[in-house]
């Protein structure tokens, strides 16, 4: 009995020929890989495309990131509650934030919101202008809008893992954001 169609007979049932359905997975699962391996490829440009800046000896208020934290002058707020953190306010100045590691008492995180009293040791505070920053820092930044109204320059520091983040409007300083991991 010759066969007409690719199908095979056994025992009254059809049974479909499966190797043009091989090949074809083949072909798909190949290109698949190729496409990851692509996107792989891109994604490690753009990693070390990322502009850096050393930013480890910089400090606000004279506290560093990644240093051991002295609770003198600071008062613990209680209105935010992160797990493996706690967020100090300085006494003086209300709208300085520090977050601390609960574990070691290592400074993560500082943030300054409104005070014009606070300083720098890369000369700049909140009001001046954020080409004081860009003079201080150089053009290793990136640019971002945030909401409607303002704007942001990123400073990331790959090797330290730190990033200072400064909020602007105007081209007047409105908030510094300094983080760790």
């Amino acid at each position: 009995m010759k066969l007409i169609y690719p199908y095979a007979i056994f025992k009254r049932t059809r049974v479909k020929v499966v190797t043009h359905v091989r090949i074809q997975n083949r072909w798909v699962i190949s290109t698949l890989f190729l496409i990851a391996a692509i996107v792989l490829l891109v994604g490690i440009i753009y990693y070390k495309s990322i502009k850096t800046v050393d930013l480890s000896n910089y400090t606000v208020n004279n506290i560093g990131l990644n240093d051991q934290f002295k609770e003198k002058g600071y008062i613990v707020n209680k209105r935010i509650k992160i797990d493996r953190f706690k967020f100090y306010n300085d006494k003086n100045h209300k709208d300085l934030t520090i977050k601390v590691r609960n574990k070691n008492q290592v400074v993560k995180g500082i943030v300054l919101v409104k005070d014009k009293q606070v300083k720098t040791n890369f000369g700049v505070k909140i009001g001046s202008s954020v080409d004081d920053v860009i003079d201080e820092l150089g053009d290793n930044y990136k640019k971002n809008n945030v909401g409607k109204h303002y704007k942001s320059v990123t400073y990331v520091d790959r090797e330290h893992k730190m990033k200072l983040n400064i909020l602007y409007r105007n081209d007047e300083i409105k908030r510094i954001e300094f983080f760790s991991r």
